[in-house]
């Protein structure tokens, strides 16, 4: 068994948060879990469950600049860096 899972998504992080329950693996006393997004329900489940917090508003706004440079031809591909931080909770240690 691995020690941490680090799930694409909080929805299947705690689905998957379910599914070690219900096979009585404990989190995060025999493995961790990270999900990804930070979505408002996430710090209710139990354990808690640690995450990415992803900034979607600035990647929202970083895209359509991304894009109204591209309209305007700019042709040079441009990459991006976007910040997050990591919320850590009960279900990782």
């Amino acid at each position: 068994m691995p020690t941490a899972f680090f799930i694409a998504n909080d929805p299947m992080a705690i689905g998957s948060l379910k599914a070690l329950h219900e096979n009585n693996i404990r989190v995060p006393e025999q493995v961790s879990l990270i999900g990804f997004n930070d979505v408002s329900v996430s710090q209710y489940t139990v354990p808690a469950l640690s995450t990415v917090k992803v900034y979607t508003e600035v990647m929202g706004e970083e895209g359509v600049a991304l894009l109204l440079e591209r309209i305007n031809s700019r042709e040079i591909p441009k990459k991006v860096r976007l910040g997050t931080k990591l919320a850590i909770r009960e279900s990782s240690k």
